[in-house]
């Protein structure tokens, strides 16, 4: 299989040129109210694209679209208009595409884990000879092994979302929606699907879209990260360059004593007074801009007895994506 280094800012990806890109073009979906008859966009003119051998993170709060926006990637809402396309073609099947929804919807209960691979390889046309030595491995990886005699009923949440995500890849997909995948499993279970979904894309080249309320899995994976609110798509990029926009001017002084704001940096700055005990007064600034720090630190050096510290705060993805979604 073919592959090419390509460059996101100071993140480098490798990019896998006969695997197959996702093309979000202008979607938007529509629902109408039944009693009302009020329409309301759940989705709003959304647009980004996936390369081959990519994570793309898709952020946002509850509500926000993300799963209706990977249900209709995945063929399952159809959009009211906008296109999705799979290597610049409007799709026409999805036999490339696997899903892992919420709620471990890839599993069937009465079934074995074994079985459970059978089935759905089988529904996809797959034979079960060709799946036999494959679907035996997933078990073994993903640690179902000393279960894959029980019914899948009998399976605890974690071992249920592993085994939804061997069912998912258990047809060799080139694309892969995942929507929360490690919700509600173990530390260890959650490491080994992290490892799994990282060697998925920079092994084996396939396109994946990740869908999760937890920072640090975005941080360990992402290599680019969309921020979704309201229906839309209001911030998108690496996750380096997602921090430099929040923090850019941002900073933490510490100063000797009681330090009141002047009334005159309500209209210039955003100031966040976070502690203030008479013998220090803890500040964070966003001062706008490089002046506006410069105007900033002289003025509290005129007006505070000592300055301790200054330091431009080093935001973490939460911060930003709450600093996003509220407006930030």
């Amino acid at each position: 299989m073919g592959k090419h280094k390509i460059q996101f800012a100071n993140t480098a990806i490798i990019y896998y040129p006969d695997r197959v890109k996702v093309q979000v073009e202008n979607i938007t979906k529509t629902y109408t109210k039944l009693l009302s008859k009020k329409t309301v966009e759940a989705v709003k003119n959304v647009s980004f694209e996936i390369k081959p051998g990519e994570i793309y993170a898709l952020l946002g709060p509850n509500g926000a679209g993300k799963s209706t926006l990977i249900k209709m990637i995945a063929g399952l809402i159809i959009p009211t208009s906008g296109k999705i396309l799979f290597d610049d073609k409007k799709v026409k099947n999805y036999e490339a595409l696997s899903a892992v929804l919420e709620g471990t919807r890839n599993v069937y209960w009465r079934l074995t884990p074994l079985e459970n691979l059978h089935y759905f390889a089988n529904l996809r046309g797959v034979p079960t000879r060709t799946i036999k030595a494959k679907a035996e491995q997933y078990l073994v990886d993903l640690d179902i092994d000393a279960k894959k005699k029980n019914q899948s009923r009998h399976l605890s949440r974690g071992m249920l979302q592993k085994l939804a995500i061997a069912s998912a890849l258990i047809t060799d997909p080139q694309i892969l929606l995942l929507d929360e995948p490690t919700l509600g499993v173990d530390v260890a279970s959650a490491r080994k699907i992290k490892q799994k979904i990282r060697d998925l894309a920079k092994k084996e080249g396939k396109t994946i879209l990740l869908t999760t309320h937890q920072m640090d899995l975005v941080d360990k994976l992402a290599d680019r990260v969309g921020i979704i609110n309201k229906g839309e798509l209001i911030r998108e990029g690496t996750i380096q360059e997602l921090k430099q926009i929040a923090k850019k001017y941002l900073y933490e002084f510490v100063v000797k004593g009681k330090f009141t704001p002047p009334a005159l940096w309500k209209k210039k700055y955003d100031v966040k007074v976070k502690n203030s005990n008479g013998d220090l007064t803890e500040m964070e600034i966003d001062c706008k801009s490089a002046e506006g720090f410069k105007e900033a630190l002289e003025t509290v050096s005129k007006k505070s007895e000592q300055i301790i510290s200054v330091r431009q705060t080093q935001d973490d993805l939460e911060e930003v994506f709450l600093r996003s979604v509220n407006g930030g």
